[in-house]
């Protein structure tokens, strides 16, 4: 008693299942430019918090810098000054040389003494000027702001503590995308029909295949729609796996299908979408018999048949033949010791009746 179903050809996306971890596409240590006491820090910059790129997160006293500013422009007056000066004193030279006889041929030695003064106090301008700028550029780094929208991973920081230039202010990134790196083994990546990149000839990120994402524990009904980026540029030298980085835009934002949002850190199971085979027939696995013949049910018998395995999903067998079997009947019940010929019946149908024989006429006298 077997059971039995028709065969019919199919298109069949493979899907290729990995898992890895949610990385910050962009994340910054949020470092110190200047020495300072932190004066303020805005609510915001907590761990876990939103930014928006532009807004402020932290103040320093910035007293010091303001009367830097001050003296800077002070020094950079007085620059001026001493050039007017040796400018007024050419000015005076130059009229007296006029003043002369120029046939006599006298030397400039007034006009020419005042030139390297000149220069020398021009000079002295430029480095006043970069010096209040560089001031002023201080000045404005008392103020930490939001590089780009973002959240707080780690705050390390509190007000009243004192930092100098280099001090990690904090751990913070960008949260319009995140990462998901995810190994597969060489079958696997072949599976997936990815475009490759060349140093003269970039991917189509259109034919990147897309991925949907699920948490490896908790609400598992949450989903997060993906789509691979790039490959990794080595294998690893230990599984001997190659990386795919799958992207995730917008992961932050409140919508329908998701009860959390992502975490930097966090686990997640992926489904690839790989090639797409035309043409195929698709059976339960326990309908193909040693991963290279099915049986098909011919006049109530068993009839064994080749076929070539284009891939083994986990409760599924993808396969193509040489012969149309469009329509035949396969046996699904696993039948390891049936052989060519043997007689099945199909579970709730009648077995044939055999036809009644003739009966015997008598003979005449």
């Amino acid at each position: 008693m077997v059971e039995a179903q028709a065969l019919a050809l199919q298109d069949y996306r493979v899907n290729v299942s990995a898992s890895g971890i949610v990385k910050a596409q962009t994340q910054t240590n949020l470092v110190a430019e200047v020495s300072g006491k932190v004066l303020e820090i805005s609510p915001n910059f907590q761990d876990g918090g939103y930014f928006d790129k532009g807004a402020p997160l932290l103040k320093l006293d910035a007293d010091n810098y303001a009367n830097a500013i001050t003296i800077a422009a002070g020094d950079l007056a007085q620059k001026q000054l001493a050039l007017e000066e040796q400018q007024a004193q050419a000015q005076l030279a130059q009229r007296d040389w006029n003043l002369l006889d120029s046939s006599k041929n006298r030397p400039q030695s007034d006009l020419a003494a005042r030139r390297p003064h000149i220069a020398a106090a021009q000079a002295a301008i430029a480095a006043a000027e970069a010096k209040l700028q560089q001031e002023k550029l201080n000045l404005s780094r008392t103020r930490i702001t939001a590089p780009y929208s973002g959240r707080v991973q780690e705050k390390r920081v509190e007000v009243g503590q004192y930092v100098t230039p280099g001090t990690v202010l904090g751990v913070i990134y960008a949260t319009d995308a995140v990462e998901v790196h995810l190994p597969l083994s060489l079958a696997q990546y072949d599976l997936l029909g990815m475009p490759e990149a060349f140093r003269d000839k970039a991917a189509d990120p259109a034919a990147m295949p897309a991925v949907e994402f699920r948490p490896s524990n908790g609400n598992r009904s949450d989903v997060w729609q993906g789509q691979v980026v790039r490959s990794s540029a080595a294998l690893d030298e230990k599984s001997r796996q190659i990386s795919v980085i799958a992207q995730i835009d917008q992961p932050f934002i409140a919508r329908e299908g998701v009860s959390a949002p992502l975490r930097i850190g966090q686990y997640l199971n992926a489904n690839i979408a790989g090639k797409l085979f035309n043409n195929v027939y698709i059976l339960p696995s326990a309908a193909v018999r040693q991963g290279k013949e099915i049986l098909l049910l011919r006049d109530g018998k068993v009839a064994v048949q080749p076929i070539n395995v284009v891939w083994n999903a986990e409760k599924e067998v993808v396969f193509q033949t040489d012969t149309d079997l469009k329509g035949q009947r396969v046996i699904t019940t696993p039948l390891p010791l049936a052989t060519e010929g043997q007689a099945v019946q199909v579970a709730g149908e009648k077995k044939p009746q055999a036809k009644p024989a003739d009966p015997p006429q008598e003979s005449k006298p």
